[in-house]
């Protein structure tokens, strides 16, 4: 029978919540991590990392196979799962209720379920498409369409980092920036080293076209309409948090993050937040294993008081 309580459960497994897990089970503390779909996080879907101490270049997913081992190594659980809310119970303990019907039970809470694409609502069809041609992971789909005619929506560091990966794949990438290049400069170098990439500013693409699969783009690029065919179309116009399941709004702030104190601390007695999820101002892997951490040593310390 599969165990239904722990001292610690961690909603996500992206850097801060592996890196929490870590933590817990080397001080013997029982956690689990419920995930809904694979373990890393959003760096699991990049195709390379070069900004993480001591590692000069890694593939995201890699790295994010190495959390994942080094938390399973201490024994950190898994569960496998889409939760839909959490509550107190009448003992004070927390319960996290999950799609399927399942249940799970423990004394503290870690909320490290970072951030989701955002989608272009405003494109025509975008959500008719959504599998059929329009994805949000380019290093997850672009091996689909090798030798076919890509896009990318974008023009921050995640859409010209999926654009330099594609053009190894794609016949060509077209990139559809709306207004300025915010990218770093080193990560646009790297894209236009390829010479099958052709950014298109100021564009916005209106409408996709296609019978079973996308097939053709609408875009508006100076002021003139034009059409593309087109095999796969990838936006990357920023994220949001992943906070859609908390019902507990008091612990949110207007954009939908999680406000923490110094501690990782919610307003909600042992209910915690770490990593790309929380109100801050710097997101990267670093700062979200950083959060997991704090949040870890805050619970540590909280129970071993207790004896």
């Amino acid at each position: 029978m599969t165990k239904s309580h722990y001292d610690v459960l961690i909603i996500g497994s992206g850097p801060a919540g592996l890196s929490a897990s870590i933590y817990l089970s080397r001080q013997n503390i029982s956690n689990a991590f419920i995930e809904s779909t694979l373990p890393g996080g959003k760096i699991g879907q990049t195709e390379k990392v070069e900004n993480y101490p001591g590692i000069e270049k890694i593939s995201g997913f890699e790295l994010a196979t190495n959390f994942l081992n080094h938390a399973k190594s201490y024994g950190a659980k898994m569960i496998f799962g889409k939760v839909v809310n959490f509550s107190k119970t009448k003992d004070n303990l927390i319960e996290v209720n999950l799609e399927n019907g399942d249940k799970y039970f423990s004394q503290a809470l870690i909320i490290a379920t970072g951030m989701k694409s955002l989608v272009p609502e405003e494109i025509i069809n975008i959500h008719t498409f959504n599998h059929r041609g329009v994805s949000y992971c380019a290093v997850c789909d672009g091996s689909l369409y090798k030798n076919e005619v890509c896009g990318i929506i974008g023009g921050g560091n995640s859409a010209f980092e999926e654009g330099a990966f594609l053009a190894n794949v794609a016949k060509e990438v077209h990139i559809f920036v709306r207004d300025k290049i915010i990218a770093e400069k080193t990560i646009q170098n790297q894209l236009l080293e390829h010479k099958n990439v052709t950014i298109h500013k100021p564009s916005q693409i209106k409408k996709l076209i296609g019978k079973d699969k996308l097939e053709e783009i609408e875009f508006e690029e100076n002021c003139k309409l034009k059409h593309m065919k087109m095999a796969a179309l990838f936006p990357y116009i920023g994220f949001k948090p992943s906070t859609d399941f908390i019902s507990q709004k008091e612990i949110l702030d207007p954009r939908g993050f999680i406000k923490v104190n110094e501690n990782m601390e919610t307003t909600i007695e042992n209910v915690y937040a770490a990593g790309d999820v929380i109100q801050k101002q710097i997101r990267q892997i670093v700062t979200a294993a950083n959060d997991g951490t704090i949040a870890a040593k805050t619970i540590t310390n909280k129970i071993i008081s207790k004896y």
